[in-house]
């Protein structure tokens, strides 16, 4: 039975979030991660749900007079803001589960779920201060070495992926002129599909801009393995890391694959996904657009 504290201060969590400011039917902890799985590739709406996300979070007040099972919803809250949302709620996260690890409640799950914010949020340092700090727990290994301005958040960056030097170095996406940008990834059937399309086709890829940037949409998992052994095989495909996913304002979503086609920054020509019979016709067309 719970008692007369904790009732209280489930009250009081309910009164607050029920006079948080004007966004209709507050979220209660635990139930954010439901409300972002219905858009969360549409980098266009995460300004309403992040708002949500702060409404709640804020509405929650001083964590550490949470109730546990009130914290652990909050911290699956957080888990989802970031994953959905590239890092960009990994403070708010740090919180809680600085919270959990005070209480001696800090699962496996919680410690790869906050590793995983880290590395949504390019926090490449806490989250190898935090790998040391539980070696028993399987965490994604990072690369050794890093380099970039990574406080620079001025349009759209990469993280380009050097496997024999062990290093991520983050650098500007560069679109004037013609640029194709294709968001794929080597783990996408589809997006293998249509990069096997354009390396068997040689009018298709004479057709297509020279210059490409394949940016794979790797936020909370960068599977560098995966990246470096097909950038090994495939020289001319060779894939970057996004950061920052809400900084390409050109990408609505980040479904794979997708061709935009960039002339001096402005977008010209849009293709999505990859079919069963290929999207050929419409790649060509759209290359017609941007021809110079």
């Amino acid at each position: 039975m719970p008692t007369i504290r904790l009732a209280l201060l489930g009250a009081a969590l309910v009164l607050r979030l029920a006079t948080a400011p004007a966004l209709a039917q507050p979220l209660l902890p635990g139930q954010f991660q439901a409300y972002a799985e219905d858009g969360r590739t549409e980098i266009h709406q995460s300004p309403q749900a992040l708002a949500r996300f702060d409404a709640l979070f804020a509405a929650a007040g001083d964590v550490t007079a949470l109730p546990d099972d009130t914290l652990r919803g909050l911290a699956a809250d957080a888990a989802a803001a970031n994953f959905y949302y590239g890092g960009t709620r990994a403070e708010a996260h740090g919180t809680v589960f600085a919270e959990l690890v005070r209480r001696d409640l800090a699962t496996g799950l919680q410690i790869e779920d906050y590793h995983r914010s880290l590395i949504a949020a390019r926090r490449w340092q806490d989250a190898s201060t935090l790998a040391r700090q539980h070696p028993d727990v399987p965490l994604e290994a990072l690369p050794a070495h890093f380099d970039g301005d990574n406080g620079n958040t001025t349009g759209a960056h990469y993280w380009r992926f050097d496997a024999s030097e062990d290093r991520l170095t983050r650098e500007p996406l560069a679109t004037g002129g013609v640029t194709l940008v294709v968001v794929s990834h080597p783990g996408c059937r589809y997006s293998r599909a249509a990069m096997a399309a354009i390396e068997n086709d040689p009018a298709l890829d004479q057709a297509l801009p020279a210059r490409r940037v394949f940016v794979a949409p790797a936020f909370a998992s960068l599977d560098l393995e995966h990246i470096g052994g097909w950038n090994a095989a495939h020289p001319r495909a060779r894939h970057v890391l996004a950061d920052r996913p809400q900084a390409w304002s050109f990408v609505r979503k980040w479904n794979t694959p997708q061709f935009f086609f960039l002339v001096d920054d402005a977008l010209v020509a849009t293709v999505e996904g990859w079919p069963e019979e290929g999207r050929v016709d419409e790649l060509l067309a759209a290359s017609r657009k941007v021809e110079r």
